[in-house]
């Protein structure tokens, strides 16, 4: 496994943000486990004043690559948010992030100006944005995800796909065939084991239903792969454990 590949989501310390720790206080932990790449979450953000600037100091005196995850939509109502998506960009830009990511949202029809609109922000703001498949009805199926990427391709859309491998247990869909469908698009993968129960669980790497290590096989090799799952009260020494594991089994 090529480690400048691997990326650690703060996910993994859901427990410690739960109690109060910064995103930027996890950058040290996760130079600790050898790791040069973070994916920051919005939500976690409490003082964005204060906090994206710390974020990038951090990130540099550990020398840590950035990506930035956005819980929100591209589209609503069929209209491209542009506002809104610059802002996010530019608290991208203002962390040093090179990669957002966001959800599609609600759209049927993809004109060539609101491809232009991203297009321009990627060149502007030199960052990558790619779209996800989340745990949502809305936001979670192949079907809507290919379509939207196949249109905005055709076009000319520099967009690229976040595949998580996990989120589709909550739609009931398989990702070793979604990987099939979606391969050419992925730019980014999301690792997360799951329990297929009613509702899906988040569990440890090998622990849930999840085939992730043949969906691997089938996406493109040589991108970035990131952990996305809480790792517990000692997420350190979960997460190196994690990581061995990942290097066991998958070749990038």
């Amino acid at each position: 496994m090529k480690d400048e590949l691997l990326v650690i989501n703060t996910l993994v310390f859901l427990e410690q943000m739960q109690l109060g720790i910064l995103q930027q206080e996890l950058l040290k932990e996760i130079h600790k486990v050898g790791v040069s790449n973070a994916e920051i979450r919005r939500e976690f953000i409490v003082d964005f004043e204060s906090e994206l600037n710390e974020i990038k100091k951090k990130s540099k005196e550990f020398n840590i690559n950035l990506f930035y995850s956005v819980p929100d939509l591209l589209y609503k109502n069929g209209i491209l948010q542009s506002e809104s998506i610059e802002n996010y960009f530019k608290e991208a830009f203002s962390m040093n992030c090179t990669n957002l990511k966001m959800n599609i949202g609600e759209v049927e029809t993809i004109n060539e100006a609101d491809i232009q609109v991203l297009n321009t922000l990627c060149d502007q703001y030199l960052i990558k944005l790619t779209v996800e498949n989340d745990q949502t009805p809305e936001g979670g199926k192949v079907d809507k995800i290919k379509r939207f990427m196949d249109e905005v391709t055709k076009i000319g859309s520099n967009v690229s796909v976040t595949f998580d491998i996990g989120n589709w247990v909550w739609q009931g869909e398989d990702p070793v065939t979604n990987a099939s469908l979606l391969k050419e698009y992925v730019s980014y993968i999301h690792l997360k084991d799951v329990l297929g129960n009613k509702p899906p669980k988040l569990v440890l790497l090998s622990e849930g239903d999840v085939d992730w290590e043949n969906t691997l096989a089938i996406l493109p090799k040589n991108i970035p792969l990131a952990l996305e799952y809480p790792c517990g009260t000692d997420a350190v020494a979960q997460l190196t454990k994690e990581i061995a594991i990942l290097k066991e089994r998958y070749s990038f």
